[in-house]
């Protein structure tokens, strides 16, 4: 009995123990809530008239506080989402010269609790005037920081541009926060006389580049550069932009308005924005409030910076620095801003470039590391080109080049290599992207599989020399032919301003050939004309590839500009041609009737030659007519 009544009592116990352990749990729980709840405060607990403080960094990395006042909600007809009208003030935002693109991100507290970050501003203003995008937005974000997450996030994409309606109360409101300085434009007059609406834009940090000049640098800023966008060369004087990469660097503590940068590639040629971070929870961080280039998922560079200082502009002032950390992976691009990930790094691409001048005997070096995205990775690789070349032979002009390609898959780990030639008489630097440019654009777009590269090289040899050619005759040792025969093709060819030069090619007719009419077509492989419509079918359709070893496969197989192509083209081969889509027993052997003549020229031309076919008692019948 007594063995009983413990058993029970130790029954009691435990069932009084497993309850109270839920109940610290629940109530643990519950804390938590409330603590996340007490960390943020909703756009709709926030009216006109709040005060508030707002974060930054500017100058060195140092968070310094600055006073906003809440002058109105902003929503309705023409915005998709409420954004916060807000007033900055305080003695740095004063010094320099009001809100600083590179503030964007700025987390903005009222009574302690986060509100959203500074994301737009009226750039006609004295700069004090801005937008907070509300961080019930941001926050969605996280939803993506879930392993396999197919949530979507359900805001509707805002324009670049916030366009504000103003009726009369607030347009009070907004001339009681304008401050009036000498020898500005009284905008509180036109406001109450003719302005209607104010229109907003995203606080976008120039692009701050580095290695680019001249043409190379506007052609990276027409590549890269969204709509309302500027770029800046970085003329921070401490940034080593030839410092290697070093990803394996100690993550630095960063935290809300800490100075954040995002980085499409750094060494020789470094692309770099600056903003601000809104709100850390673990390795995730929220920055911006707004898009950078608004592509959804991405793999960007992210990096502590340090600010020198507010750069003065007529248009908005702007943050200059340099990033000295590299802390993490920007793994989202969207709408109410960016998410930064500090526990991982891109698979950066690894790009060098090789331009020998022969004339000059000039070596030029140059190297980037890009972010693994194939569009950004074309255009940084092709402004570095252009911008090595530039620098080795020193002008913009004729030349003729010897291009070597050489790429890395990702994945495989396998390489692509591929060597050209070109000419041109205006611009050798432009010619010689061509394909590289096309490699890449079916890297990104072909309809088999994704691509990712891991390594680029570019060798280029030029020389201001003309080394090309014209096809100037082609002639055949007979008009007739048997199946079985072999047709000897002589090509004369004219080098600019040098001796003439002979090809012989033979094409080896089958035993199985069909009699017919038949044109032999030679052409250069820098020629603009199509060779046949088989060729046209085929570039058409390169798209279809499946992924990297058809991809490489067609690039072997590329007729290059200095080659000569010989092909003979029965009449009904267009015919023949139809068929392939419909009998899937037809098959045709492009190598069976064509060769390919090497050169050291870069050949163009085209010559067309028609021929006949005949059977052994056609031939002979009209051997005994004649």
């Amino acid at each position: 009995m007594i063995s009983l009544k413990i058993s029970k009592i130790k029954k009691e116990l435990n069932k009084i123990i497993i309850f109270s352990f839920f109940s610290i749990l629940c109530l643990l729980l519950l804390q938590s809530v409330i603590c996340a709840q007490e960390e943020f405060m909703p756009i709709d607990e926030i009216c006109s008239g709040m005060k508030g403080i707002g974060k930054t960094v500017f100058s060195g990395i140092d968070i310094e506080e600055f006073d906003v006042d809440v002058i109105d909600i902003i929503s309705g007809t023409g915005i998709n989402n409420s954004y916060l009208l807000v007033k900055l003030s305080g003695d740095k935002i004063d010094e320099n010269g009001g809100i600083s693109a590179g503030m964007s991100g700025s987390p903005v507290y009222i009574d302690g609790k986060l509100v959203g970050a500074i994301s737009h501003a009226w750039e006609m203003s004295e700069h004090n005037l801005c937008l907070v995008t509300p961080i019930d937005r941001m926050i969605k974000l996280l939803d993506y920081t879930t392993e396999n997450n197919q949530k979507i996030i359900s805001d509707v994409i805002d324009n670049h541009t916030v366009s504000v309606s103003l009726d009369n109360d607030l347009r009070k409101n907004i001339v009681r926060n304008i401050p009036e300085y000498e020898n500005v434009i009284n905008f509180s007059e036109q406001l109450e006389k003719n302005i209607s609406s104010l229109d907003f834009r995203y606080i976008q940090s120039p692009l701050l580049i580095s290695g680019f000049d001249g043409r190379a640098h506007k052609l990276i800023k027409s590549n890269l550069l969204k709509k309302g966008a500027t770029s800046v060369k970085n003329i921070s004087e401490l940034q080593n932009i030839n410092t290697e990469l070093d990803i394996e660097a100690e993550v630095r503590e960063l935290e809300s308005g800490s100075a954040v940068g995002v980085q499409l590639s750094t060494g020789d040629a470094s692309v770099l924005t600056i903003g601000t971070a809104t709100y850390r929870n673990d390795n995730f961080v929220l920055a911006f409030g707004h898009p950078f280039m608004h592509l959804g998922n991405v793999s960007y560079l992210f990096s502590a910076v340090y600010i020198y200082y507010s750069f003065p502009s007529i248009v908005m002032p702007f943050k200059v620095g340099f990033p000295y950390c590299l802390v993490g992976e920007v793994t989202q691009d969207r709408d109410a801003g960016i998410l930064a990930n500090l526990n991982r790094f891109p698979q950066i691409v690894s790009c060098k470039v090789k331009v020998y001048d022969i004339d000059k005997s000039v070596n030029i070096q140059s190297g980037s590391k890009i972010v693994p995205q194939n569009d950004i990775v074309q255009s940084i690789t092709s402004a570095l080109l252009i911008q090595s070349i530039d620098h080795a032979i020193d002008r913009i002009g004729q030349g003729t080049a010897t291009v070597s390609i050489e790429l890395r898959a990702e994945k495989s780990g396998e390489m692509l290599i591929y060597e050209n030639m070109f000419f041109s008489k205006d611009d050798i630097a432009i010619q010689c992207t061509k394909d590289f440019e096309e490699i890449i654009d079916l890297m990104i777009n072909n309809y088999g599989e994704k691509i990712a590269l891991s390594e680029i090289k570019v060798d280029i040899s030029i020389r201001e020399q003309n080394q090309s050619a014209i096809i100037k005759e082609v002639k055949l040792s007979e008009e007739e032919f048997l199946p079985g025969d072999t047709i000897d093709v002589e090509v004369k060819i004219k080098p600019f301003r040098k001796p003439e030069e002979i090809k012989i090619s033979r094409i080896e007719l089958p035993d199985d050939l069909e009699p017919g009419e038949a044109v032999l077509i030679v052409r250069g492989g820098s020629s603009t004309e199509i060779i046949s419509d088989k060729a046209n079918f085929e570039d058409k359709d390169k798209y279809l590839l499946d992924g990297w070893e058809e991809i490489k496969t067609h690039f072997q197989k590329k007729i290059k500009n200095n080659q000569i192509v010989a092909e003979l083209i029965p009449i009904n081969e267009r015919e023949r041609l139809s068929l392939i889509n419909q009998e899937e027993n037809v098959k045709i052997d492009e190598n069976e009737l064509r060769t390919i003549m090497e050169t050291d020229l870069i050949v163009e031309g085209y010559q067309e030659m028609y021929l006949n076919i005949k059977n052994e008692e056609n031939k002979s019948k009209d051997r005994n007519h004649e």
